[in-house]
């Protein structure tokens, strides 16, 4: 059964509360807000259930708008990730979505959604960064309250311009989801990349994994891997001298020789021939 959070009770007066989540295996199960939420990945993915919706894939390409009171869990990768909620009165959405003329953001606040981010809301998320790390904590309190209505205001417009019954259909989630999968394997070469692993990591089984992989990028999650492997190889081999080992170490292969035979599928040639000049 979900729970009540307040978010906007107590001593604050404003009709914005900001938070930010950086944790490891983040997961919280069902509940629901006294504000409406904006929800802004960061780093990594979530999965968001809701009411309406039994799962939705958000990354740093997207975000979610859950209305007050309305239950939902959320659930990410059990390494790194980074979100930002925003909560907003009620009250105030709904005045500003009338007084703004934004017809269609107002048609959407009574159920939950999932709309694509933009250059500008990813501008207004780094303004806040940067505000944070490179002023001193009084100077970023006064500057939060504006930088939270351009978040908002920016949010509302991607929603108002959406048509009422729009939702991101599940071919772009998956796309969402398969250039996570994606960043996720370029970041992590030397970790274990066996299709059981990733799907740990995404919470999907093997089954969904490499058929949503295969559907969105053409070809399969081993290929893909293999080549992201066999392409930083190469970047090291020109441009440092680490041996043939240390390379392929560094791009999670135990044997050389299968880096070559790698090399010689991929791109015809062998490692040494891409050795940087001494």
């Amino acid at each position: 059964m979900a729970y009540l959070s307040p978010k906007l009770g107590g001593a604050s007066t404003g009709v914005f509360c900001l938070e930010t989540s950086d944790t490891s295996g983040y997961t919280v199960d069902w509940h629901a807000h006294d504000g409406d939420m904006l929800l802004l990945p960061r780093l990594g993915g979530l999965l968001l259930a809701t009411e309406s919706n039994p799962q939705a894939y958000l990354s740093s390409q997207s975000f979610s708008f859950v209305p007050a009171g309305f239950a939902h869990a959320t659930q990410a990768a059990p390494g790194r990730e980074k979100h930002m909620t925003l909560y907003v009165d009620p009250g105030y959405v709904r005045h500003q979505g009338q007084a703004c003329g934004y017809r269609g953001f107002a048609r959407q606040l009574d159920r939950s959604g999932v709309w694509p981010a933009s250059p500008a809301l990813e501008n207004i998320l780094r303004l806040h960064d940067q505000l944070q790390h490179g002023t001193s904590p009084q100077a970023f309190a006064q500057q939060l309250p504006h930088l939270n209505q351009l978040l908002f205001t920016e949010c509302a417009r991607l929603i108002a311009s959406q048509p009422a019954h729009a939702r991101p259909r599940d071919h772009q989630q998956q796309a969402l989801l398969v250039q996570d999968i994606q960043r996720y394997v370029r970041e992590n070469l030397d970790r274990d990349l066996s299709v059981d692993a990733i799907g740990h990591e995404f919470h999907l089984s093997r089954r969904q994994l490499t058929r949503v992989f295969k559907a969105v990028s053409e070809q399969t999650l081993v290929e893909f891997i293999s080549r992201a492997r066999v392409e930083s190889a190469a970047h090291l081999l020109s441009a440092t001298s680490l041996s043939i080992l240390d390379v392929s170490l560094a791009v999670g292969l135990q044997s050389p020789s299968y880096l070559a035979r790698l090399f010689q599928r991929l791109l015809g040639v062998a490692p040494s021939e891409l050795r940087r000049p001494a």
